[in-house]
C-alpha cells in the first residue's frame, strides 16, 4: 500500500475512533443525566409524600382540638375512633367506645377524606378519660391523658414534659413485612397498619406508642395531643362562660355573688360575707339577707356537670356584693391587680396539673403558682408571671366604684 493510501486509511480510522468516543461520551452523559433525574425525581416524590403526610396529620390535630373545644355538651371531649372505615365515629357501647383505637373519624370531624403520603387513611387512639360520654365526667382542667408516647430514643413524653397524651393520630404508611390489607377484616385491623419498634406496639389501644426510626420494618408517623395542647383552649371557652354568668348575675341583681371557702373541704355554696375563695356552684344564700342563684343557663349545665367551679379561684370587692350593712361599710374598696385598684371582681383559670400532681381542694398553691395570688389572705393580686400556655390566666372586671 502506498504511503499516501496508508495515511488516508489511518486518517479514516482516527475519525472512526473519534466518533466512537464521542458516541460513548454522549451515552455516558445521558446515563448520568438519567441517574440524576431519577434521583431528583425520587427525592421530589419522597418530599411530596412527606408533605402530604405532615399536612394530613396537622389538619387532623386541628380538627380534633376544634371539635373538643366547641363540643356543646362536654367541652374537652373527643369522639370514638372509627372501627369499620366508614369515616364516622362509632357509637358508644354502654358507656365506652367499642375500641379506643381505629381510624380517624373524618366525617364526624367535618374533614375531607384525609390520606397520608402513601394514600392510606389516618388512624387514631383516644384516652378513655376524654370520651364523649357523661360517665367520663367530670372533664375539666384536672383531667389527665392516659396514653404514653415515646420518642425514637425511648424517652417517654411523661419524662420529657410531664404530660401524657389525650389522643394520638397516626399515618400508617405502606404495608410492611407480614401486614396484609386485602380483606375487610384485615383492613379494620390496626396490626396491619401500625408497626412495632423497641418492643412497643403502636396497634395497642392503650399504648405506649413509639415514634420509631424509619426503616424497612417501621414507617409509622404520628402527632399527639396532650392536655397542654387542649386544656388551655377549653379554659378560654369556660372563662367566657364565667364572665358571661357573672355579668348576667350583676346585671340582674346589682352585685356579684359571695365566694366559697378554700380553707376547708368545700361544698361550693356561697358563704355570706366571704369575698374570696372558690367560685360557687350555688350562689343562693337564704336567711335575713338572701341572694339568688345563678340565672338559668348561665353558666350552662355542662359547667356544673363537669365541676369547673371546683378549680376556679374567685374574688369580688365587697363594694360590689350584697352587704347587709350597705356598701358604705365597705370603705369603697375594690380589688387591686399589679398595684392598681379599681377591679370589681376577678377569677383565675388554673391550667393543667403537671406530672404526678394531684390537686387538693384545700391547697390553693396546687392551682395558682404566684404566692401573691395563692395566699388567700387579701385582695391584692398580680398578673401571673408565667406566660406558658397552660399556666394560670387572670380574668377581671374593672370599674371605678361609686357609692
Amino acid at each position: 500500500m502506498s504511503a499516501k493510501r496508508t495515511a488516508i486509511f489511518n486518517q479514516g480510522r482516527g475519525k472512526q475512533h473519534g466518533a466512537v468516543l464521542m458516541i460513548m461520551l454522549v451515552i455516558m452523559i445521558v446515563g448520568i443525566a438519567a441517574i440524576l433525574v431519577n434521583s431528583l425525581s425520587s427525592a421530589t416524590l419522597k418530599n411530596a409524600r412527606q408533605k402530604n403526610t405532615a399536612d394530613a396529620l396537622a389538619q387532623a390535630k386541628d380538627a380534633l382540638l376544634g371539635r373538643a373545644v366547641s363540643d356543646s355538651n362536654m367541652p374537652g371531649s373527643l369522639p370514638c375512633p372509627d372501627t369499620n372505615d366508614d369515616g364516622s365515629a362509632e357509637l358508644l357501647s354502654g358507656n365506652n367506645c367499642p375500641s379506643y383505637i381505629g381510624r380517624l373519624p373524618w366525617k364526624t370531624l367535618g374533614l375531607p377524606d384525609l390520606r397520608d403520603g402513601s394514600g392510606e387513611r389516618l388512624w387514631y387512639a383516644l384516652s378513655p378519660a376524654f370520651r364523649d360520654d357523661n360517665s367520663a365526667q367530670p372533664l375539666n382542667s384536672n383531667t389527665k391523658g392516659t396514653l404514653l408516647v415515646y420518642n425514637t430514643d425511648g424517652v417517654s413524653l411523661q419524662t420529657q414534659a410531664g404530660y401524657n397524651a389525650v389522643a394520638v393520630i397516626f399515618s400508617p404508611g405502606s404495608a410492611l413485612g407480614s401486614q396484609t390489607r386485602n380483606t375487610v377484616a384485615q383492613q379494620n385491623s390496626a396490626a396491619n397498619y401500625l408497626d412495632i419498634a423497641n418492643g412497643q406496639n403502636n396497634s395497642s389501644a392503650s399504648g405506649p406508642f413509639i415514634a420509631g426510626t424509619q426503616s424497612a420494618t417501621f414507617n409509622d408517623q404520628f402527632l399527639y395531643i396532650t392536655t397542654k395542647d387542649l386544656i388551655p383552649l377549653v379554659e378560654q371557652r369556660v372563662a367566657g362562660e364565667v364572665k358571661r354568668a357573672l355579668t348576667d348575675y350583676y346585671t340582674a341583681n346589682g352585685y356579684y355573688p359571695w365566694a366559697d371557702t378554700v380553707a376547708q373541704s368545700a361544698d361550693y355554696d356561697s358563704n355570706d360575707g366571704l369575698n374570696r375563695g372558690w367560685l360557687p356552684d350555688s350562689a343562693a344564700i337564704s336567711g335575713s339577707y338572701p341572694t339568688p342563684n345563678w340565672a338559668a343557663g348561665s353558666p350552662p349545665q355542662w359547667f356544673f356537670d363537669n365541676q369547673w367551679y371546683s378549680l376556679i379561684y374567685y374574688s369580688v370587692a365587697k363594694s360590689y356584693t350584697k352587704n347587709p350593712l350597705s356598701c358604705y361599710s365597705c370603705n369603697s374598696s375594690t380589688l387591686s391587680v399589679d398595684g392598681v385598684s379599681g377591679v370589681r371582681a376577678l377569677f383565675f383559670m388554673p391550667g393543667t396539673p403537671i406530672g404526678t400532681l394531684v390537686r387538693s381542694v384545700t391547697t390553693l398553691p396546687d392551682y395558682l403558682e404566684d404566692s401573691q395570688n395563692n395566699d388567700d389572705a387579701n385582695d391584692l393580686y398580680v398578673t401571673p408571671t408565667s406566660q406558658a400556655q397552660d399556666r394560670d390566666r387572670l380574668y377581671q372586671f374593672s370599674s371605678i366604684w361609686t357609692p
